[in-house]
């Protein structure tokens, strides 16, 4: 129960600010996905429960209290999250937690609850909560969690301490991947195809990605010299995941702003790709990248959201503003 290397600037943070009786009864963890924001949350609510954590700021994962943790089944531990995987928090489960956390906690020391995503809130389940953090119970904790921060309502952010978790690089973390993921690949190369997010790595080998990137690639030659059916092309990136696709078109777009800007850092270190996206962009204007750049930030937050959205229509959308990005390409009617 000790947070990654990455996190060790946070975790200190927040410990010294509990010895010092100054934490906040509400932080807001955000980060990249893969940045750990859910095993972050779990070590320090370990630490912040465990019996035994006076002299150490880790979780000595042996207590009462470890214990109960460990099977799920603390009294003083609330974890809210949707019923399935990209459904809305709804208010009656906000109220419940309310309900709950304003009772005495049974052992003590701190009642805890954790939401996350918290921007998979509802209108009135945020409403509801803000009226508790506003004026929250004496020794309570909520811990949101949010990889899209910006789409919790800035009444809910206001109120709470923000935490950044940042894309990692560093040698520590170079060193974790390379003793926690055998992956045959260069860790660094792995790292800034990742976004410096060390927990995405291993879904992004189980899943193709690095193959599925390299496709894109080629489709975006081919869609700019009228060799492929945008149409087929939209529904070809339909079964990778769309939310996926726009997310590594997104990262490559962002490499291409910075190639064309000449500024650093580029994501990317293999000298053939950084080769082929100069080819790819030499013809275009650093104002046209970073329009389309924000359209397909735009496309992502739409993929992500709690909104449901035609996700064939989100790749055309970004299919079509490339083919009229280029001069030789005629806009499609």
């Amino acid at each position: 129960m000790k947070p990654f290397p990455w996190q060790t600037e946070n975790w200190n943070k927040l410990q010294l600010a509990n010895q010092a009786d100054r934490l906040t009864h509400a932080v807001l963890f955000t980060g990249p996905v893969g940045i750990g924001l859910e095993h972050f949350s779990r070590c320090l609510t370990a630490s912040l429960l465990c019996e035994n954590s006076e002299g150490d700021t880790h979780a000595c994962e042996d207590c009462r209290s470890c214990h109960l943790i460990k099977g799920e089944s603390h009294p003083d531990l609330f974890i809210i999250e949707p019923e399935e995987p990209g459904k809305q928090i709804k208010v009656d489960e906000i109220r419940k937690l309310i309900d709950s956390i304003h009772l005495k906690s049974q052992y003590g020391r701190y009642k805890i609850a954790v939401i996350s995503p918290a921007d998979a809130m509802n209108r009135n389940a945020a409403n509801s909560l803000l009226k508790t953090l506003e004026e929250p119970p004496e020794h309570s904790l909520f811990i949101l969690l949010s990889h899209r921060p910006n789409l919790l309502p800035i009444t809910i952010r206001s109120r709470c301490q923000h935490m950044r978790f940042n894309p990692a690089c560093d040698d520590e973390t170079l060193r974790w991947v390379n003793e926690n993921l055998q992956s045959g690949e260069n860790a660094e190369d792995l790292l800034k195809m990742a976004g410096g997010a060390p927990l995405a790595i291993e879904e992004m080998l189980e899943s193709n990605v690095i193959e599925y990137q390299r496709n894109i690639l080629d489709d975006l030659f081919a869609l700019k010299g009228m060799q492929e059916d945008p149409i087929k092309v939209a529904e070809k990136w339909k079964t990778y995941e769309t939310s996926r696709v726009l997310l590594w078109l997104t990262q490559l777009f962002a490499d291409m702003v910075r190639i064309k800007a000449l500024a650093q850092p580029v994501r990317i270190s293999d000298s053939v790709t950084i080769g082929r996206l100069q080819e790819l962009i030499k013809q275009l204007e650093l104002g046209e990248l970073t329009g389309f750049y924000h359209l397909l930030l735009e496309n992502y937050s739409m993929s992500t959201g709690t909104i449901s959205y035609n996700a064939q229509g989100l790749l055309e959308d970004v299919i079509i503003f490339w083919l009229r990005l280029n001069e030789d390409v005629k806009p499609l009617s």
